[in-house]
């Protein structure tokens, strides 16, 4: 008799790449029968058993139940984070994995929230969907270290946990990769109002003055940042090199084409300690030497694998460019260990705990 597999129902709102990244070695293994319930799009979704398109929670609420009787686990990835409260109402037995790809915690510190608080603003830290669902959840997933320890101390989370990194697939690894480029490249989220009570939360990703600097220093900054509105293009198209939308697996072929990818920023910040974004093993996957300017975590962790460096400034990137060179060469010969079929056991294990 044929083992049975494990039936994974995956909620997401936005179908964030994560998803994908660990869905696909999963269900390659033959081991799962994975379905993927988004209220948008994306590529791989004809990758799964069935995707459910939910468009308002009725809809979810309605996915969820046809599900229910047969599925061994749901599995939820944030943002947002109440889909664990809206299964638990339709199935409070079933085990629930919450997936924290983000939270508001690592995006200010609490002296800054206090200084916010008293000047009578009322700043978005402790989020209490996210405390709420956090602690109901059955298991959690982080992508990093730092931002796990973060989130269980502040919520004091005592379930079963583990950190799982945002690694790509093997199989979207690059190998062919088109013409050189040059230059620092830096692709994911630019955030470009900062000003608004929740928007001043992302201004770890407003790239205005690293832009103007690479500009004023003749180092050419190239930008994938899905944005080609007039505010965004105002801003940036006389000082970086702005480039179109791509799905993921074009996106690694096309940004294999430079000397360095940029996770962190010009100063200092938060969410930049604790931060272990997709974009580090993108440029993995795509070849490409990472420099991790004032990003404290994938600092220690690009210089420990030999596959990037840790700098304060652009100008000590600017100092140490062609370092990338030999990097490269181990990061080729290395980069293996750092896909997500080296490295999705921990989940593996982590569902038959739940079980």
């Amino acid at each position: 008799m044929p083992t049975k597999k494990l039936k994974i129902v995956a909620v997401s709102n936005h179908s964030c790449v994560r998803v994908h990244k660990q869905a696909l070695p999963l269900l390659e293994s033959g081991e799962y029968e994975i379905h993927l319930l988004a209220a948008k799009h994306s590529s791989f979704g004809e990758c799964y058993y069935t995707f459910g398109h939910w468009l308002e929670v009725g809809q979810l609420n309605n996915f969820i139940k046809l599900h229910a009787s047969t599925t061994d686990i749901f599995w939820v990835h944030n943002e947002p984070s109440w889909f664990v409260t809206l299964i638990k109402e339709i199935c409070p037995d079933k085990p629930v994995i919450l997936d924290v790809h983000d939270s508001f915690l690592a995006r200010t510190t609490k002296e800054e929230a206090d200084i916010k608080l008293s000047n009578g603003e009322n700043p978005v830290r402790v989020s209490a969907e996210e405390r709420n669902n956090f602690q109901l959840a059955d298991g959690l997933v982080f992508p990093g270290v730092s931002f796990a320890d973060l989130v269980k101390k502040e919520f004091k989370l005592s379930q079963p946990s583990i950190v799982l990194r945002s690694h790509v697939p093997q199989r979207l690894y690059r190998y062919n990769m088109q013409e050189w480029l040059g230059g620092l490249v830096y692709e994911g989220k630019v955030q470009t109002n900062t000003e608004g009570r929740v928007s001043h939360a992302f201004k770890y990703c407003d790239y205005k003055e690293l832009a103007k600097e690479c500009f004023s220093q003749g180092v050419d900054f190239h930008i994938y940042g899905a944005r080609d509105d007039k505010e965004f293009m105002d801003i940036y198209k006389d000082i970086a090199i702005i480039h179109p939308p791509y799905v993921l697996d074009v996106l690694l072929r096309q940004i294999s084409r430079h000397d360095w990818g940029l996770v962190g920023n010009l100063h200092p910040h938060s969410e930049w300690d604790y931060a272990m974004p997709n974009k580090l093993f993108e440029y993995v996957a795509a070849g490409v030497p990472v420099v991790a300017l004032n990003a404290k975590e994938c600092g220690e962790y690009v210089v420990e694998k030999g596959i990037g460096i840790s700098v304060n400034s652009l100008q000590e990137l600017t100092e140490r460019w062609k370092e990338h060179t030999e990097i490269r060469k181990n990061l080729l010969k290395t980069r293996r260990g750092l896909n997500m079929e080296e490295n999705i056991g921990s989940l593996k294990s982590l569902y038959e705990q739940l079980l």
